[in-house]
């Protein structure tokens, strides 16, 4: 155990506060899920299921075998394993979505993989939190997969590069892809260019979108399939704190920007770098991983953060705002995994934070600190054993980021344990 401090002078907007008793991004009563396809078989697929009180959960497929009743117990949790066959396959509609319905409101993950180099895991984001507008996180090896709650979901993709191929169909730059998906219909697009960057996706009903890379193999040596459910484009935050990884040396940061002109600032030891984007365009930068660092722009725009010296995964980047105050996870069940947590939170705050009932300080593998404006923020990691944990603080108007991340030898994942969202309102015709 080692303990390391460092401070960095940022400017940072205040943190928002939040009525108690809100609902949060990361627990609810109704999700969707689906599995991406990587580039390589996936041979397993599991979901992760947590709630803060006993519940009943029900799983729903058109899909066959995953129809089943579940009762979670809130000490343990549940993990629920499903044919690698509901995976999507192609660049097509499929009957692949599965929903989950609850009594009480449960947290819901998503991780999949093989048995050898490839594995990713996502927060599900309930079905309240959805939206009708979403931007794309994603680069080369492009993979966005779409999934709807209602019938007659039409869903329009715009503003992508190059040729992308749909249901046999060849769709160029300017053109527009239409589709029509009924409740628990999926929708993949993958392309091995960066032909999806800037797309921007519309429907006239809420939608569930990942997106990320379904291959991506910068270290030349390792490989993973890195994927992150998005926030509907009216969620996406302008402040962000990027912790550090174990087990890497440098990492990747992308900023991805929604229609408008944008900068963006990325600030910690020894960055200081700012970029102006166009209104479609994206922003790269390299960094240490040993460290914190601190981003922001004027205007909202997606983060996402990528290890570059292991089996990479995809991290969407929580926001400020969407620091919520009580988290209860499942980590993936994989053996020989390595789990760890990342707590971003201010330090007049930390002291309440407990995991499992304890003192957060007691399971502390590492400890940074972020002087900004007034207040110093601690980004706190901590290794977690394989299962079910709960970290949360007892003031209500006290809010936290909590990331979590894991790796062994050939795989790694990373998500938002949770996200405070705000819940969808449909918009108001003129």
């Amino acid at each position: 155990m080692f303990f390391k401090i460092i401070a960095s002078l940022c400017l940072l907007q205040s943190l928002q506060t939040f009525a108690k008793g809100q609902i949060t991004g990361h627990g609810g009563k109704r999700h969707v899920v689906m599995f991406p396809a990587g580039l390589k078989p996936v041979t397993r697929a599991e979901i992760l299921i947590s709630s803060l009180q006993d519940t009943t959960v029900r799983m729903k497929s058109k899909f066959p075998g995953v129809d089943s009743v579940l009762q979670v117990q809130s000490d343990v949790g549940a993990v629920v394993s499903l044919s690698s066959e509901i995976v999507l396959d192609g660049n097509k509609r499929e009957d692949k979505g599965i929903f989950i319905e609850s009594d009480h409101p449960i947290s819901v993950y998503g991780h999949s993989g093989d048995e050898c180099c490839e594995g990713e895991g996502f927060l599900a984001i309930p079905v309240d939190f959805w939206g009708t507008e979403y931007d794309i996180a994603t680069h080369i090896n492009s993979t966005v997969a779409v999934v709807a709650v209602e019938d007659n979901t039409e869903v329009i993709a715009k503003g992508f590069w190059a040729g992308v191929l749909f249901e046999s169909n060849y769709y160029a730059n300017g053109d527009n892809i239409t589709f029509i998906l009924s409740a628990g219909q999926t929708a993949q697009l993958q392309t091995p260019l960066g032909y999806l960057l800037g797309t921007r996706l519309h429907s006239n009903k809420p939608i569930g979108v990942i997106s990320g890379q379904y291959y991506a193999s910068p270290s030349r040596s390792k490989y993973n399939q890195m994927i992150e459910f998005i926030p509907p484009a009216s969620s996406i935050g302008k402040n962000f704190i990027v912790p550090p990884f174990f087990n890497t040396t440098y990492l990747t940061l992308h900023y991805y920007n929604m229609g408008e002109d944008n900068l963006v600032t990325t600030r910690g030891k020894n960055v200081n770098r700012s970029s102006r984007l166009q209104k479609r365009g994206g922003y790269m930068i390299s960094a240490g991983a040993s460290n914190p660092y601190y981003g922001f722009a004027e205007k909202p725009v997606i983060l996402t953060a990528t290890p570059y010296t292991i089996s990479p995964f995809l991290l969407f980047v929580p926001s400020l705002d969407q620091y919520s105050n009580n988290y209860k996870f499942h980590t993936p069940t994989k053996q020989n995994l390595t789990h760890y947590i990342v707590l971003l939170v201010k330090s007049k705050d930390e002291s309440g934070i407990t995991i499992d009932g304890q003192k957060i300080y007691s399971k502390v593998e590492s400890l940074d600190a972020l002087l900004i404006n007034d207040a110093i923020y601690l980004v706190i990691s901590a290794e977690v054993s394989t299962g079910q944990h709960y970290v949360t603080h007892p003031d209500p108007n006290v809010t936290f980021g909590l990331i979590l991340y894991g790796f062994d030898d050939t795989q790694s994942y990373a998500y938002p344990v949770g996200l405070r969202l705000p819940p969808f309102s449909a918009p108001v015709a003129a």
